[in-house]
């Protein structure tokens, strides 16, 4: 459409379209020279110290960085108080500490001492300062010499790794302090900038490392104290000469005022060097450290119930040490460490050395099918449904086997397993018992599993291993023959009965009772007799045994007879393996 088409009303909107844009420009423009102009308002006024507050800070300085007595029994009491705290790992004891030292307030003196070039005032806080560095080293040292069984703690290995970001944290808390030690609108807050500050317990746990002879935790822990010294001197120096607290007579020509700064900026570019090397070692560690555990999940993944519980490692020269400390349900097969010392040399590219250290658990839980416990996550979670279909088979498989053993008391399940044949899957599961199961019994197992899985195809084999309980009595054939609460009465006629029923069977030639036990049920006694012999004891001959023991204890009983042709026989006579074994015994003692 041409300019002559265009309607008068297109033109109408197109000039009320401009009309607000230029509008919503010019608001915008006057709202950022507004914010700006505030922005610049604050700082100027956050910055500008009238000169009586000048002379009250200055004074303050002055007075807290001279060194007398209060200062140094305030230092030996916080740096006891810190003692206290790192030993005892308690992070609240430490805060109380650093509330409670002075060591701030001389930094703040050697720093307006040098941008002033009062030299007077620098020597005097040097002495406070250095004088309090030494008190609190020498107290913890004490401290630590102390018989108090002094254990490493989470508080102390804190403070002997520092880091560049331990210098950042510093410089923000020293410039922090400097606004609110000038500004008195924040001064509240410079108990909590103190906290920030790591001073006192780094000294303090340079004395406990020295106490031990840990040369190396007392050299981190010192880098880490003389880093945050540094940057508050900094730090400090700038918010002085910018809010004025010099005047340009006291900070004198420019070569003088550098060469006054000369030895505390190099020191700090060298401890910026070094902590800045710490922090990239900690990076790699770190970077190592995520790769190991990533390995372990994948390879453990499918494996129920296994999960890392720590992963330790030392990096050397061309080789690094692992010890993995895993919780599993049964230990961990060296081909499958081999497996995974494989991967981690692989995926670290470096030779590697691992150890797992296999701790033996279970995860049962009410239902016991649909989730597992996993490392906790950053939300707080430790336990997660998104099972590896393996891991999920398994449990729900156990889950089956544990809900109808519950009713089963003389079975136990001890490990349940997945096998992959080319057939198809198969739940294997040991099972101890006093007996083999029968087929009859597996069926059932196995039609539970399949009805639980929704998988009938999966098949279930069942490892069998013998379980034998003996007591002082003998093996336990009845556990209330054992361990039941019978009246003094009731005692004397199980012994009489199990005694009388051992007497009919061994008058059978060449028949021994190896075990005997009676319990009472209902009014009528039963007695359960483990016997070996030559042959197999007959219904005709229980019947008889039944009727004379009835007879000669006046009790009515029931015998049942677990025979086995089991016999140890030398060249002169047949025995029972129990009698046999209890002579060779005799004669040893």
């Amino acid at each position: 459409m041409s300019e002559e088409a265009k309607p008068p009303r297109f033109d109408r909107l197109q000039q009320k379209g401009r009309a607000f844009a230029a509008k919503r420009t010019q608001e915008a423009k006057e709202s950022y020279s507004k914010t700006k102009e505030a922005v610049g308002k604050g700082v100027s006024e956050l910055l500008s110290v009238s000169d009586s507050r000048k002379r009250n800070i200055a004074g303050d300085i002055i007075r807290g960085s001279t060194p007398h007595t209060s200062y140094y029994i305030l230092m030996s009491v916080s740096a006891l108080i810190a003692s206290f705290g790192l030993v005892a790992n308690s992070p609240a004891v430490v805060i109380g500490a650093m509330l409670v030292s002075p060591l701030m307030t001389p930094i703040f003196g050697v720093s307006l001492a040098l941008v002033r070039g009062d030299m007077l005032l620098l020597r005097k806080a040097l002495q406070a300062e250095v004088g309090g560095i030494c008190l609190a080293v020498a107290v913890a040292a004490f401290f630590g010499l102390l018989p108090l069984s002094l254990e490493v703690t989470s508080e102390m290995i804190a403070r002997t790794s520092p880091t560049l970001l331990d210098l950042l944290v510093a410089t923000l808390a020293g410039l922090a302090g400097c606004l609110a030690m000038i500004d008195e609108r924040i001064s509240p807050v410079l108990p909590g900038i103190a906290i920030s500050i790591s001073l006192l317990p780094p000294l303090s746990t340079c004395g406990l490392c020295l106490a031990v002879g840990a040369i190396q935790g007392a050299y981190g822990s010192f880098l880490l104290f003389f880093a945050n010294f540094l940057a508050i001197l900094m730090v400090a120096s700038g918010i002085f000469i910018i809010t004025g607290f010099a005047n340009r007579e006291q900070i004198g020509p420019k070569w003088e005022f550098v060469k006054r700064f000369s030895a505390a900026g190099i020191a700090l570019l060298l401890v910026t060097v070094l902590l800045t090397q710490a922090l990239f070692a900690i990076v790699k560690e770190r970077s190592i450290s995520r790769e190991i555990a990533e390995v372990f999940q994948e390879e453990l993944s499918s494996k129920p119930a296994t999960s890392v519980e720590k992963i330790t490692h030392r990096l050397k020269k061309n080789k690094i040490d692992i010890l993995a400390t895993v919780r599993t349900p049964k230990v961990l097969s060296p081909d499958k460490v081999k497996g995974i010392q494989d991967q981690l040399s692989e995926r670290l590219d470096i030779d590697t050395n691992l150890i797992v250290r296999c701790g033996i658990a279970r995860d049962i839980s009410s239902t016991g099918c649909t989730s597992a416990v996993v490392s906790e996550n950053l939300d707080g979670e430790f336990i997660t449904s998104h099972l590896n279909p393996v891991v999920k088979t398994v449990q729900m498989a156990e889950q089956a086997l544990r809900e109808m053993l519950a009713k089963r008391p003389d079975l136990f399940l001890e490990n349940v397993d997945l096998l992959q044949l080319p057939a198809g899957q198969v739940i294997v599961a040991s099972i101890h018992g006093a007996r083999p199961l029968i087929p009859y019994e597996v069926e059932q197992f196995e039609e539970k599993i399949q009805d639980r899985l929704d998988n009938h195809d999966i098949r279930l084999l069942v490892r069998c291993s013998d379980l034998v309980d003996v007591t002082s009595k003998g093996r336990v054939l009845y556990g209330q023959a054992h361990f039941g609460k019978t009246s003094p009465r009731q005692l004397d006629v199980q012994k009489r009965i199990e005694k009388v029923t051992k007497q009919e069977i061994e008058q059978m030639p060449d028949m021994f009772v190896t075990n005997v036990d009676a319990t009472l049920k209902g009014g009528d006694w039963f007695v359960r007799v483990e016997v070996v012999g030559r042959k197999i004891i007959s219904p005709k001959e229980v019947r008889r045994i039944e009727k004379n023991v009835s007879k000669i204890t006046r009790h009515q009983v029931n015998i049942l007879v677990w025979s086995r042709s089991e016999l140890m026989v030398t060249n002169q006579q047949f025995s029972s393996v129990e009698d046999f074994t209890k002579k060779l015994i005799e004669k040893r003692e």
